[in-house]
């Protein structure tokens, strides 16, 4: 991959998520007298918007880019929808997040993000099965049970953990439901994306291998940020909205480097 956006989009998504890290560490330093909250946060509004339509137009161009018996295509299809779905969410934020104003929750931004996890959840499926009818070693039917079985029992006991103190703050009950839905519906995309890592486990080192991993990290950084939105919101961590962005910002810039590089691959 030698075009230009390719060699600038790691250094752009460091560049981007620098700024919110300091934020959260040192939040009292000078430059953020200047660099202001408000400020940083319309900067991260317009970073999101950035990198999901990116991640949106690339799965849309990845699927193009394949013959339409190719059973993986309806899964970038499903992905496209994901990555749209979730930038229609972000873009109903982002008239109160540019102009300084309180961002609401809940709100109509959150219909979009919740319907994102099911298109997502149904894309990694897809992608499982694809593999599976081209022959790739995805496992044994009992390997894959088990599995799924032990990736269902550690994620029921993390959510206990996680979501044990959202569900005891004092919030409205639509509030508190959002709060613990999207940790939980992160839970649930764990499930197809171990399947996949078992698969794509078979292609380390290579460029399949690298792309699915860079994929799956940005999987893993989205639940890391909402369960501090969580936090965040229920509990009034102020503290966390730094590391919120943070983790937002590099979860959309890895799917959508990711989706990059499998694009680059159907494309050769």
């Amino acid at each position: 991959m030698t075009r230009p956006i390719d060699r600038l989009l790691w250094p752009s998504l460091a560049l981007a998520t620098v700024p919110f890290l300091a934020w959260g560490v040192a939040p009292r330093a000078g430059v953020f007298s200047v660099l202001s909250p408000v400020r940083l946060v319309a900067l991260a509004s317009l970073v999101k918007l950035t990198l999901l339509g990116l991640g949106f137009l690339w799965s849309v161009h990845a699927r193009r880019a394949l013959d339409s018996a190719n059973p993986v295509r309806p899964a970038w299809t499903l992905l496209a929808g994901g990555m749209l779905s979730t930038f229609i969410g972000q873009a109903g934020l982002a008239p109160y997040q540019l102009t300084g104003h309180p961002t609401p929750f809940p709100s109509p931004a959150d219909l979009f993000y919740v319907l994102a996890y099911p298109l997502i959840g149904a894309a990694l499926v897809r992608f499982v099965q694809a593999y599976e009818e081209v022959g790739y070693p995805i496992g044994t039917r009992g390997e894959r049970a088990l599995l799924v079985a032990v990736t269902v029992a550690v994620c029921a006991a993390l959510s206990v953990v996680v979501l044990r103190p959202v569900v005891q703050a004092d919030l409205p009950p639509l509030d508190m439901a959002l709060s613990a839905l999207y940790p939980l519906l992160d839970m649930a995309l764990l499930v197809p994306l171990a399947l996949l890592l078992r698969t794509t486990w078979h292609f380390r080192g290579g460029s399949v291998g690298t792309a699915w991993v860079i994929v799956l990290s940005g999987f893993v950084f989205m639940c890391a940020g909402d369960v501090l939105f969580a936090y965040f919101t229920a509990l009034g961590a102020k503290g966390l909205d730094p590391y919120v962005h943070a983790a937002y910002i590099v979860s959309y810039g890895f799917i959508a480097a990711g989706v990059r590089r499998h694009l680059a691959l159907a494309s050769s």
